[in-house]
C-alpha cells in the first residue's frame, strides 16, 4: 500500500459549494472504490487582485492509502469534470506521495506569497514522475492550486485538515483521549494553566487542525468562562469546507 494525493482547485462558482465540498465528495468515491482516506486538507494561497479566484483562493488536497499506482485514482479526473460549477476553471494533481519532488514542494510554499502562471506549473510538472496534472474546464486555471495544494501537502507545514476519519463527530466538549485517538496533536497557546489529564477540551462543533510537521495540530487556549480548553480558530463563513 502506498500514499496517493489528489489536489482540486477552482471547482466552484459564487453560490455553489465549495472545494472542499468537492474535495470530501472524491474522496468518499474513493473510499468505496477500496482506498483508505487519511485525510482532506485545505490549502491557502495569494489573495492578490492578479489572480482570480472565487472567495479565499484556497485549494484542497486528498490523502489516501490505495494500490501503488494511479490508476485506481484517475477517475477523480472525470469526477471533477463533470461535478464542478459553471463557470469553474477546474484542476486536478494526482500524486504519489514518495515522488512530489522538492520543487513541487517549493512551488506549493510560493504560492502562498506570489503570483503563478500555469506554465510556471506545467514547467515544474514536465521535470517530475509519479506525477499528473489536469485542466478539466473553462481556463484550467485550476491547475495552479490543484498541484500547490499537493506541494504545501507532501511539505508537511502548511495546510488545515477538514477531514479526518472521525473528525466531524466532534461536537461539545471532549476529553484529550478522544482528539489523540484520531492523531491529533495538542497546541496548548497561553501560560495561564497547565494541561490535566482531567481537563474537557470544547470543540465549538468545529475542530479544524493545522499541518504542522506533517501532523495534524490542534491549538488550543484556557477558557475561565467555559473551565474547558477552546480552539483559537473559531469557525468561519467558508464554502469551500
Amino acid at each position: 500500500m502506498a500514499m496517493i494525493l489528489i489536489g482540486i482547485d477552482d471547482t466552484d462558482n459564487e453560490t455553489s459549494p465549495g472545494t472542499g465540498r468537492m474535495a470530501r465528495d472524491v474522496a468518499a468515491a474513493c473510499c468505496k472504490r477500496g482506498m483508505t482516506l487519511k485525510s482532506v486538507t485545505r490549502h491557502q494561497f495569494l489573495l492578490d487582485p492578479a489572480i482570480a479566484y472565487t472567495s479565499h483562493n484556497s485549494g484542497a488536497c486528498i490523502a489516501l492509502e490505495g494500490q501503488a499506482d494511479l490508476d485506481s485514482v484517475r477517475f477523480a479526473v472525470d469526477y471533477v469534470a463533470e461535478q464542478s460549477a459553471p463557470g469553474s476553471d477546474p484542476g486536478v494533481c494526482l500524486a504519489m506521495m514518495d515522488a512530489v519532488s522538492e520543487n513541487v514542494v517549493a512551488l506549493g510554499k510560493s504560492a502562498a506569497h506570489k503570483v503563478l502562471t500555469i506554465k510556471q506549473v506545467f514547467d515544474t510538472v514536465r521535470a517530475a514522475t509519479g506525477l499528473s496534472l489536469y485542466g478539466v474546464g473553462g481556463t484550467c486555471d485550476g491547475v495552479i492550486g490543484a498541484l500547490c495544494s499537493v506541494g504545501q501537502f507532501a511539505g508537511g507545514q502548511d495546510g488545515r485538515y477538514i477531514d479526518l476519519p472521525g473528525l466531524r463527530h466532534l461536537t461539545g466538549q471532549v476529553a484529550c483521549e478522544a482528539l489523540k485517538s484520531l492523531g491529533i496533536d495538542l497546541e496548548y497557546v497561553g501560560d495561564s494553566r497547565y494541561p490535566l489529564p482531567s481537563d474537557e477540551y470544547d470543540t465549538c462543533n468545529w475542530v479544524r487542525p493545522n499541518l504542522k510537521n506533517h501532523r495534524p495540530v490542534w491549538a488550543v487556549e484556557w477558557s475561565e468562562q467555559s473551565h474547558a480548553w477552546n480552539p483559537v480558530d473559531r469557525k468561519k463563513s467558508r464554502p469551500l469546507e
